[in-house]
C-alpha cells in the first residue's frame, strides 16, 4: 500500500523537477533573445556602413561620370537611373530575394540547439 508520505515525497518531487525545467526554459529564452538581438544590433551597424558606402560611391560614381561626360546632369541621371533598375529588380523580387532568406534564417535561429 502507498503511504500518504510517498505520494506527498513522489508531489514535492515533481513540482521541483518542474520548476527546474521551467527555469531551465527561461534561461534557454533569454539566451536566444540575447543572441537575436545583439546579432540585430551588428545588422544595424553593419548596414548603416553599408548604406554610407553606397552613398558615398554612388556620388563618386555620378563625379566621376560627370567629368566623362562634361555635364552632371548626365552623371548624376546615370547613377540615378541604376539606382532605381536595382530598387525595381528588388521590389518585384522582394519575397525571393529578401523576404524568404530572412524568413529562413529567423526559422533556423529560433529551433537551432546552440
Amino acid at each position: 500500500m502507498i503511504k500518504s508520505e510517498e505520494i506527498n515525497n513522489l508531489l514535492q518531487e515533481s513540482k521541483d523537477y518542474l520548476d527546474t525545467e521551467l527555469e531551465i526554459r527561461k534561461l534557454e529564452a533569454t539566451e536566444k533573445l540575447s543572441l537575436h538581438g545583439s546579432n540585430m544590433f551588428i545588422f544595424i551597424i553593419l548596414g548603416s556602413f553599408g548604406l554610407l558606402f553606397l552613398i558615398f560611391s554612388g556620388l563618386f560614381l555620378g563625379f566621376i561620370l560627370s567629368e566623362y561626360f562634361s555635364n552632371f546632369s548626365t552623371g548624376f541621371g546615370i547613377i540615378a537611373l541604376a539606382y532605381l533598375l536595382i530598387f525595381a529588380v528588388l521590389y518585384v523580387f522582394r519575397r525571393q530575394l529578401i523576404g524568404k532568406p530572412i524568413q529562413n534564417k529567423i526559422i533556423r535561429e529560433l529551433y537551432s540547439d546552440e
